[in-house]
């Protein structure tokens, strides 16, 4: 069921970034992305262009909203909203470190990581690392919060063939490994709840207009 509903999500998603690009960017371009919350379906988040966006109405306006806590130079993420207030997890890539065994590591060997923030997203904290894995082949393919639990989630995580699905039920600080496939998203028998598939992928359409 994930396979499909991936689909969508993979044909415009990036993956998180810890590197800053300096080129234009449009955070209409990442509209697929956004994530509804559980005890309001017309309150949306996405986190675009290094800043996180919020929506009211169901996706048809946005404001930009600075963010604080993040690492430098983050540009985009999977962003996800629990049903406690106020909380959400971010997903993005960071840099991991070098070492004598590994010089060029900290930018070859990027570090998946969860973010969360209790303010509704103005600022965040670190919560998690995931296994480390190849720049160009490693990241977020998505990251749900559970609409009818508090503090649970899940997230696909890709590193280089291995797709990797996680679940949290400690708000994001511990992420427990259910199952792992290889190459593509399905190859498997891999899947998260119906619940959460439901919930996010059952949601209204976007709209367009951008408010600062």
């Amino acid at each position: 069921m994930l396979l499909g509903a991936l689909g969508a999500l993979l044909l415009g998603a990036g993956a998180g970034g810890a590197a800053w690009y300096f080129t234009r960017c449009n955070m209409l371009d990442s509209l697929n992305r956004a994530a509804a919350s559980p005890l309001n379906p017309r309150e949306r988040f996405l986190f675009a262009c290094g800043y996180l966006w919020h929506s009211g109405d169901g996706g048809s306006v946005w404001a930009r909203r600075p963010v604080r806590g993040l690492p430098f130079g983050a540009r985009d993420g999977h962003v996800a909203v629990d049903r406690r207030p106020g909380l959400l997890y971010l997903g993005l890539l960071i840099n991991s470190r070098s070492s004598r065994y590994c010089l060029d590591c900290a930018w070859t060997k990027l570090q998946p990581a969860i973010y969360t923030s209790t303010d509704s997203g103005r600022t965040w904290s670190f919560a998690y690392k995931f296994k480390r894995g190849p720049a160009d082949s490693a990241g977020f393919l998505a990251l749900f919060a559970d609409p009818d639990r508090e503090g649970a989630a899940w997230a696909v995580v890709n590193n280089a063939d291995e797709i990797a699905y996680y679940a949290t039920g400690t708000s994001g600080h511990f992420w427990k490994q259910m199952c792992t496939e290889y190459y593509f998203p399905g190859s498997g028998s891999c899947d998260v709840p119906d619940n959460v598939l439901q919930f996010q992928f059952n949601k209204p359409s976007h709209g367009s207009n951008v408010g600062e």
